[in-house]
């Protein structure tokens, strides 16, 4: 799975940013009571115009080494897709984020500690 990190944020939110070709992906984790709230901003272009209607799904890894499938929806208001993730085990996580734009695969790879 190609993917190229960076933890700069540059025309985004202040997430970790991942730049693949024409491609804007971005990751924030907020802690709340019980779990995280992920923001994923998936765009497209220059101007990072949002995608509206990718596939996306998140693999985590958490700290223990157990895995857990998360889904992504789409908020019309917000222009980003969001899922939660119920569960606080101290340590680092690790997160693949699978997109299908139309039948092309956009994947990025992210990590997050609590």
């Amino acid at each position: 799975m190609p993917y190229f990190d960076k933890t700069e944020s540059h025309g985004g939110q202040g997430g970790q940013v991942i730049e693949m070709g024409d491609y804007h992906l971005e990751l924030l984790t907020l802690k709340e009571d019980g779990g995280f709230h992920l923001d994923f901003y998936l765009q497209k272009g220059i101007e990072h115009a949002p995608i509206t209607d990718a596939k996306v799904t998140g693999k985590v890894q958490f700290p223990n080494g157990t895995q857990q499938d998360i889904n992504f929806k789409y908020s019309d208001q917000d222009k980003h897709y969001t899922g939660l993730l119920s569960t606080q085990v101290p340590g680092d996580y690790k997160l693949a984020i699978l997109v299908d734009i139309n039948g092309e695969k956009v994947n990025g790879r992210f990590n997050f500690s609590y």
